[in-house]
């Protein structure tokens, strides 16, 4: 059985595929993951096989200049969203020429290898990373609620299925039909049932699987400095702020607010990115600043988390067990940032805009309340000890293909 596995997008959007990649191969399937050429080096640094699609650009630099230039986040999500569609009808006749030789198709949650495989008539799986996307129809809703959903499934029309369908109108396929992107066989939800329960209004197809985590690269080791920073002193705070974290004059504020407010709240920390800002400033001897550092190594060894609330830093927090702070810039960690919130594992989210050196130093001693490291403690423990959530996806697709074959 051939799979591919195309997705687009920034780091946070090939990693939750390197690992449904990683427990196929151990399952004996010959797996593809296709992505932006500059995602290469990472995908093969885990022994998965890799294809490039589309223009050889770093979305997270482009998307970063695209939301700096733009007054309100709203806007500028608008405009990230047609950017990235752009990207993906570039990808197509690559990605079309890809899936000619596969047998499976697993539709990634960027929309990636939807309308290759509907143009091919290859079957597909695919994968939800928000649930709160996934249709529940429930007949006690009142009027006002149910008018509230229509206007929001309005908005995400005109967001999400009418760019899709001018590309397939381009290429020569139909419109999509009611189910969007997810597939009729399986819509696999790869997310804890302790953070988010499957929702019993759901159709029988979408389910939920647990986390999908990565171990760290086959040949990584952790840097001599890093560790002796770690041993120098009490476990420190980790900032990961995606692509918050490039150049430009928003990357400085937000690293100059960063230092400023980790010093006033008196923790070390350890800070991953803005590598140009960063040589403007002067960097204390308790911080450390980091290039990239596997979350599944690095987080145990935190006391908390300060992140931009991306799916899979949200995720790799909770399995850590530590409190995080999440500092949103766009739609869906804006809805991450809140559920840390109401789990009781970190203070209420900063929206990127609002972030200042009062309000983060104060978020910054919040995470040090007994209660909250508790709480994220029990979530760590919890999240850690239920069946392994690739596995179960692997376990459930594997269902699937016995269809297809005896179909």
């Amino acid at each position: 059985m051939n799979i591919i596995i195309p997705t687009i997008g920034t780091r946070g959007d090939v990693q939750p595929y390197i690992a449904l990649s990683l427990g196929l191969q151990k399952a004996g399937y010959v797996v593809t993951l296709a992505s932006h050429p500059c995602m290469r080096t990472l995908v093969e640094s885990y022994g998965v096989n890799f294809a490039p699609i589309g223009p050889d650009i770093d979305i997270a630099h482009e998307t970063a200049i695209i939301r700096e230039k733009t007054p309100h986040w709203m806007i500028g999500f608008v405009r990230v969203m047609k950017f990235s569609f752009s990207m993906l009808e570039q990808a197509h006749p690559d990605l079309l020429a890809l899936c000619r030789d596969v047998d499976l198709v697993i539709v990634s949650h960027t929309a990636a290898g939807s309308i290759e495989a509907d143009q091919l008539g290859k079957p597909t799986i695919s994968v939800t990373l928000m649930p709160e996307a996934i249709p529940a129809n429930d007949p006690k809703d009142s009027f006002v609620k149910k008018m509230i959903m229509k206007v929001a499934g309005a908005g995400m029309g005109l967001m999400m299925t009418r760019p899709l369908d001018k590309i397939r109108k381009r290429v020569g396929v139909p419109k999509m039909g009611p189910t969007g992107i997810t597939s009729q066989r399986l819509n696999l939800i790869p997310i804890s049932p302790a953070i988010t329960p499957p929702n019993p209004l759901w159709e029988k197809r979408h389910r939920l699987t647990g986390f999908w985590y990565a171990p760290a690269p086959l040949d990584w080791t952790p840097p001599k400095d890093l560790l002796a920073f770690l041993d120098a002193g009490e476990a420190p705070v980790v900032i990961s702020l995606g692509a918050v974290a490039l150049s430009g004059e928003d990357a400085l504020k937000a690293a100059t607010i960063t230092l400023a407010a980790v010093q006033n709240a008196g923790v070390r920390a350890i800070i991953q990115g803005w590598d140009e800002p960063m040589k403007q400033l002067r960097i204390p001897e308790t911080v450390f600043h980091a290039g990239s550092i596997p979350h599944d190594w690095l987080l145990p060894r935190a006391s908390a988390l300060v992140h931009h609330g991306g799916f899979g830093t949200t995720a790799s927090g909770f399995k850590a067990g530590v409190p995080a702070l999440v500092i949103p810039h766009i739609i869906d960690q804006f809805i991450w940032g809140q559920k840390v919130a109401a789990l009781g594992v970190g203070p209420q989210p900063i929206a990127r805009d609002k972030l200042s050196v009062s309000n983060m130093t104060d978020a910054l001693q919040q995470m040090k309340k007994p209660e909250i490291v508790k709480r994220a403690a029990d979530l760590g423990e919890l999240i850690r000890s239920e069946p392994d959530g690739v596995e179960t996806a692997v376990s459930m697709i594997e269902e699937v293909i016995r269809e297809i074959r005896y179909n």
